[in-house]
């Protein structure tokens, strides 16, 4: 569906976009992200405290740039770009998204234990966690787990989920039916968030995410909305955060309620900054 006619005689502007275009924001984005990581790469020597803030700066610029690229990039290509089109919408049947997210959560959970099995990595642990410097302090821990369980849910889900795999997905219907589109789309999806990881995760934990990547993208067409899967990734990332940490229950849970309520806030503050600096945007109390 086309935009409202533009006044100044420019073409209308698309509410969706293709296979291409979603990988170019893909490439471009990556290409964009490695620029932002050099002044993490500078402060992050010379003493644990510099070492936790390059990590978070660098957490966060990242998931700054996941978000703030694709954007840019529909705009300059023609695309109407609003928070439904990227799937931040309040799904109607609250209570069926919910049931749907722990629906997924329990196939995930079955087919990563089936794949860890076959790949000989059901004894090991993720070793990102660490990677990221969870162990340097508990302070480190804290920040380093708040932006895992909520900035990396948010970029990597508008990303992957929120823009390449609508355009796959568009793509692959003009040349295939419904069903074959959408789980084509969810396959290949699936297969870039894995790589996505690759250097930071073992190389025998990127089938399992890649697994997890293909199970968001079925459980953002189910739900039609976004914070389906960002909610999932946060409660996953939270288990990862806690297991690695050996945090009590307690402990986990807190982590994972605190970044609720951040992602909470943050997605109440796009809808206002959207209702007020958007042309024809709903306002903060519509989906």
């Amino acid at each position: 569906m086309n935009g409202p006619p533009n006044p100044s005689g420019a073409p209308p502007r698309r509410d969706s976009w293709g296979a291409l275009e979603g990988i170019l924001v893909l490439v471009t984005t990556l290409g964009v992200t490695l620029f932002a990581s050099i002044p993490a790469l500078a402060i992050g020597t010379g003493s644990d405290a510099a070492e936790v803030a390059g990590k978070v700066l660098s957490l966060l610029l990242q998931n700054v740039v996941f978000v703030g690229v694709p954007i840019a990039f529909l705009t300059l290509v023609g695309v109407r770009v609003r928070r439904s089109s990227l799937g931040l919408r309040v799904p109607t049947r609250i209570w069926v998204a919910l049931g749907l997210v722990v629906l997924a959560f329990v196939v995930y959970l079955l087919l990563s234990n089936g794949l860890a099995e076959l790949l000989g990595v059901a004894d090991e642990q993720d070793d990102l966690p660490k990677d990221l410097g969870v162990d340097i302090s508990p302070l480190a821990a804290i920040l380093i787990g708040l932006c895992t369980t909520v900035l990396a849910p948010i970029g990597e889900e508008l990303l992957l989920r929120g823009v390449v795999y609508p355009g796959l997905r568009n793509g692959l219907s003009k040349v295939a039916p419904a069903g074959v589109a959408i789980g084509g789309a969810a396959v290949i999806d699936g297969l870039l968030f894995g790589a996505l990881h690759a250097g930071g995760t073992d190389v025998g934990f990127l089938p399992i995410l890649a697994t997890f990547g293909a199970v968001l993208c079925l459980l953002y067409q189910a739900t039609g909305t976004l914070y389906a899967p960002i909610l999932l990734h946060a409660t996953n990332n939270t288990i990862a955060i806690s297991a690695a940490k050996h945090w009590s229950f307690g402990q986990g849970l807190a982590l994972w309620v605190g970044a609720l309520v951040l992602l909470a806030t943050i997605a109440l503050a796009a809808r206002l900054v959207e209702a007020r600096v958007v042309p024809g945007a709903p306002d903060a109390g519509t989906a």
